[in-house]
Order: structure tokens, then sequence, then C-alpha cells
């Protein structure tokens, strides 16, 4: 898998991750891909520094590709594979799955009402641009953030 920084014309910021250079071409020229803020399908790449750490998992998301591209530039997908399970894992071991109250507690927490803390749920696009117009700093994940087992 490639984590591509990307933004529609809006200038909403938001990744996207794909097989390839040319998954990402295919499925923005046909329409896949969009702003999960405002729903344009008016979607570039921009500027990232690509870097996969192998080693602990990362913090907060994926932080490396480097290290699983060989000096052809190939991605190793085996490295990569292994760094997006470790990001996977950390996620759903420093979180707190709260399903739908995903607005709910974010604004809590922004606003001091609770305590900060790792939280993922769910959020329709008009509930994320309601957040992200309040300030309210979240990121949508690039896989399903109800796991089994989740707490």
């Amino acid at each position: 898998m490639i984590v591509y920084n990307l933004a529609c014309d809006q200038h909403h910021p938001f990744e996207g991750w794909f097989s390839s250079p040319i998954d990402f071409e295919n499925q923005r020229d046909r329409g896949l891909v969009e702003c999960p803020v405002c729903g344009s399908k008016q979607v570039e790449r921009k500027l990232h520094a690509p870097r996969i750490n192998v080693g602990a998992a990362p913090a907060t998301k994926v932080e490396a590709v480097e290290s699983a591209t060989q000096p052809d530039g190939e991605i190793d997908h085996a490295k990569l594979a292994q760094a997006i399970s470790g990001f996977v894992k950390n996620v759903r071991e420093n979180t707190e799955y709260v399903g739908e109250k995903f607005a709910e507690e974010a604004r809590a927490m922004h606003y001091g009402e609770k305590p900060r803390k790792g939280i993922r749920g769910r959020a329709d696009k008009d509930t994320a641009r309601e957040l992200r117009d309040e300030g309210i700093e979240f990121q949508s994940l690039p896989f399903p953030v109800d796991f089994p087992n989740a707490h």
C-alpha cells in the first residue's frame, strides 16, 4: 500500500491508500476518489515525505514508506504491510471505540468538558465538515474503526 497526501479543489487535505500510483490514477479518473469533507471528486496528490517505520509501531499514522522503497523505486509490499499492521494495532490498542458518539465525544474533549484521550468512531460527511469548521482536529482512517473486540 502507498499512502498519499491528497487535497480536493477546495483545499481540504486528506490521505488515501492505494496499491500503486497507477491504482490511484485509475480510481481518481473513474471518480472513485472523493474528499471526505465536501465530497469533491477533483482530487490531486500533494507533496509528501514517504517513509516506513518497520521497528516500533507508528504512533499516530503510518510514518513510513522510505524503508520499504527499494533503490529502483519499487515498494517492498511485505515491509509496507508490516508497517500498516503495526499502525492498525497501535490505533486499536490506544484508542477507545465510541461509535456513533464520535462527534459528541470529540466536541466534549475540544471544549474541555471531558479529558482528552484517543477515540475512534463514525461521523458522516456533514458532521465531519462541522467538526473541522469548529477547529476540531481528527483524521479519517483508511480502515474500519469498529474492529472486532473494540474497546
